[in-house]
């Protein structure tokens, strides 16, 4: 028997919480435990595929003249330093394709096309509609984790690009391409729990 001296209601009041916190935990736990993400590299896959797809469908959209035999020596700027190695193959490899030679001495060029990369990067946007926000668990020292019961995140990925042709041996224009965009997305939706994936990557 439970003397009324020792009895004390705020005690029994945190462990009837810690009980429902509990509850809680082991009903949506399952539920959230695939919403992390973890990637080995410093970019994970999806981003690079953001980034390396949005390039090839700006790239993709170039008109020119006929450059089938001519000599390219290819240059870039762009703020996105990171990111020139792979667009100046990507655009050789659309001068291959086109039947124009590359080639690394600006001396030895017919033609010089400087592409100018105004954007070239990704961005995300996670939003939460209706959830439980991470609550800290009393004399754990954790925290339980945040569960999105209705949200959305957003990844996408944007290339935008001007070329100019011009002659490599008198500096005289001879073309510019318009603005090139390529855009890309990966979006991933929850719908009362259920995950809902949106992509044009794969």
């Amino acid at each position: 028997m439970i003397s009324t001296k020792d009895y004390n209601p705020w005690k029994y009041l945190w462990c009837l919480k810690i009980v429902i916190l509990i509850s809680i935990l082991v009903i949506f736990l399952p539920s959230c435990s695939t919403t992390r993400y973890i990637t080995e590299t410093k970019r994970s896959a999806i981003e690079q595929l953001l980034l390396t797809k949005s390039v090839e469908r700006a790239i993709g959209d170039v008109f020119w003249v006929e450059i089938k035999g001519s000599k390219i020596y290819i240059e870039t700027a762009s703020l996105a330093t990171e990111e020139e190695n792979y667009l100046k193959k990507a655009v050789s490899l659309w001068c291959l394709e086109k039947g124009a030679v590359v080639v690394e001495d600006k001396n030895k060029a017919d033609y010089i096309a400087s592409v100018l990369v105004k954007s070239l990067g990704t961005d995300r946007i996670d939003t939460v509609y209706l959830g439980i926000p991470s609550l800290p668990v009393p004399l754990t020292g954790i925290s339980t984790p945040e569960i999105d019961i209705l949200g959305s995140r957003r990844q996408k990925g944007y290339t935008e690009l001007e070329i100019i042709l011009y002659s490599a041996s008198t500096g005289q224009f001879v073309q510019k391409t318009k603005p090139l965009i390529g855009k890309t997305h990966f979006s991933t939706y929850k719908i009362f729990l259920i995950p809902i994936r949106r992509n044009n990557i794969f």
